[in-house]
């Protein structure tokens, strides 16, 4: 499950399907088999006009199942795409970057800068390569294990961004071994 951080400036992150993801991790040990592979979570976000130049805001993936059930979760790719067809590319983001967050912490896990002209899907520079599993976190208060992401960038003012926004797709796969 994704989830949308109160008082964002330009940014809004929304659930478009964590069942993917969800489902994958909460067959646990027991459908090791059907559990390994690529899989694909889908979210998106709202990219709004306004004048500051900075965005950010935070989601967060919830799965059922103790994400260590498996052998090993690895972090595939992170690909923006503009769900607006009037938009030619996204060059209207100067940057932008994901940070998984346990204990306070951060950690850098991919991030793009500058955007390519002409470009409508955008996958951002993975920096972060090994087990992505010791970014799920219990949740004492539901029992799911939970992954929190800080989202950040910078937009650019010289660009038109329609008053309604742009809606963005983000697509995250992740390989479970």
């Amino acid at each position: 499950m994704l989830s949308c951080r109160r008082g964002l400036a330009s940014l809004c992150l929304a659930a478009r399907s964590g069942a993917a993801l969800t489902v994958v991790l909460s067959l646990g040990a027991s459908a090791c088999a059907s559990v390994v592979g690529e899989h694909e979570v889908e979210t998106k976000f709202l990219v709004k006009p306004t004048s500051q130049s900075t965005f950010s805001g935070w989601s967060e993936l919830s799965v059922s199942e103790d994400p260590n059930s498996v052998d090993r979760a690895e972090l595939m790719y992170i690909r923006l795409e503009a769900r607006d067809d009037n938009v030619p590319d996204l060059t209207f983001l100067k940057s932008v970057s994901a940070s998984a967050v346990v204990d306070g912490k951060s950690t850098v896990v991919a991030k793009k800068a500058p955007m390519p002209r002409g470009e409508r899907i955008v996958p951002l520079d993975r920096v972060y390569h090994d087990d992505i599993r010791p970014f799920f976190y219990k949740d004492d208060e539901s029992g799911d294990y939970t992954v929190h992401v800080d989202w950040e960038g910078k937009v650019d003012l010289t660009k038109t961004i329609p008053p309604e926004g742009v809606w963005m797709k983000v697509l995250v796969a992740v390989r479970i071994e």
